[in-house]
């Protein structure tokens, strides 16, 4: 389907996009950014809050918290409206979005980007989802410090395309564990050709290097099936196991009114167009994309919010998505910072960044803004240097006002050097959490 630019009339051009994700907030700040008041924005998703799940690894181990962002203030500050519902289904003969109530909001364009399910796979394992699950995932560390787990085993189940996210798991709970002395016999499972293959040789090379650090045994291959004692791999090979961790597989969203193709998800052109819909367009997991993580929502959200202000008649001609895979590696120390243009080899990796802001997920708007500086140069890749140096300023200034006994001007300028590294080294992790109980004690003024 070819991207045709209308020119604008007299009144807005009505815009839904559906979800409360990446996708969905870096779309709305790109019509924000692209459109202004040539269209009016309504954002239809359920929750209040839109949580950023990237960040959930950290949470078990205290470095980081998965910050969140109240979505009727995000609209609000961005020219839309928040309506607090479902996308339930589309009809296309009248070009409205049916919401879960029966609502119907008209739209000359609409953008879905409402995700996919998360789908346990290994039944009994520790199903690593996001936030939901770090509660139970400190209770595995507790037990891990207790010396109630000896074989712990990481599993990546088939049909999983994003698996970084149980790398980290893996590389920093051997480090939690070395760090408390408890001897650990870890071993991860995964069908790739190799970790992190995605990414190409030079990450991968590296990510194997870490895990052989780390103590970690890496076995390729596919888990056939699980018990209370471990996993039988398709080669035949039993792996005993006190506790499983396994990521969930995505599963396409039940929405009438919306093709799919025959795995379920739902086929797009290279503008985000749905095919066979009429102004209807799709971003982030929903979609057939194979590779389903945020910074790859975030580019396909921006290819249809560039086509959809060109409807509206701004002066945009959208680019076509050309995927850029970005990501960050939490390791337990330094992140690993990676990326592979569009079939480019061998790929790229640092302990630097290579983009700016350098966020977890790497959108050209939602990057800045999660960053707190919407100001910013949208994003960017960078030459290795300049940031590793205003980070470390930042965590030098922090303990510069903690000897002087500024502990509150100390905790803003971690707050800094979070935004700047994403997560703090372990050392301030626990600095934080001294300055604050000094904060809590410190007689009021």
């Amino acid at each position: 389907m070819s991207t045709v630019i209308h020119e604008s009339g007299g009144d807005p051009h009505e815009v839904v996009v559906a979800g409360g994700g990446v996708a969905a907030l870096e779309a709305l700040l790109a019509l924000h950014d692209l459109a202004r008041r040539r269209v009016r924005v309504t954002l239809l998703a359920p929750a209040e809050k839109y949580v950023h799940r990237p960040m959930a690894v950290a949470e078990p181990f205290g470095l980081a918290e998965a910050r969140t962002v109240d979505l009727h203030q995000f609209a609000s500050a961005h020219g839309a409206v928040h309506v607090r519902e479902a996308l339930a289904r589309i009809d296309d003969a009248t070009g409205e979005a049916v919401t879960s109530s029966g609502r119907r909001i008209p739209y000359d364009s609409l953008l879905v980007a409402i995700g996919a399910r998360a789908v346990e796979v290994l039944p009994g394992a520790l199903t690593f989802r996001g936030p939901p699950d770090s509660p139970a995932y400190a209770r595995l560390l507790d037990d891990i410090e207790a010396g109630a787990v000896g074989r712990l085993v990481f599993a990546v189940p088939p049909g999983v395309s994003w698996t970084l996210p149980l790398y980290e798991l893996a590389l920093m709970t051997a480090a939690r564990a070395s760090a408390l002395g408890r001897k650990l016999d870890m071993t991860l499972v995964t069908p790739e050709p190799a970790p992190l293959a995605i990414f190409g040789r030079r990450p991968s090379d590296t990510l194997t290097a870490l895990l052989r650090e780390s103590g970690i045994t890496v076995r390729l291959g596919s888990v056939e099936t699980m018990d209370g004692g471990g996993l039988l791999l398709g080669s035949g090979e039993w792996i005993a196991a006190d506790r499983v961790v396994a990521l969930p597989r995505l599963a396409p969203p039940e929405l009438p009114g919306l093709p799919r193709s025959a795995r379920g998800f739902v086929p797009v052109d290279e503008h985000g167009a749905v095919d066979g819909l009429d102004g209807v367009y799709a971003a982030g997991d929903l979609t057939w994309h194979p590779v389903k993580q945020g910074g790859m929502a975030a580019q396909q959200a921006d290819a249809a919010a560039q086509a959809i202000a060109g409807r509206a008649g701004a002066d945009v001609v959208p680019r076509p998505f050309r995927p850029v895979l970005r990501g960050v590696l939490l390791t337990g120390g330094a992140p690993r910072y990676m990326r592979r243009e569009r079939g480019g080899e061998p790929g790229e990796t640092s302990v630097n960044p290579m983009w700016w802001p350098s966020g977890k997920v790497a959108g050209r708007y939602l990057s800045s803004y999660l960053a707190d500086d919407e100001s910013a140069r949208p994003l960017h890749d960078v030459s290795e240097g300049g940031e590793l140096a205003a980070i470390e300023l930042a965590l030098e200034a922090a303990d510069a006002d903690a000897s002087w006994g500024d502990t509150a001007s100390a905790l803003r300028w971690l707050e800094v050097a979070e935004r700047l590294a994403i997560v703090l080294p372990a050392e301030y992790a626990a600095k934080r959490d001294v300055w604050l109980d000094a904060l809590a004690a410190a007689p009021a003024a």
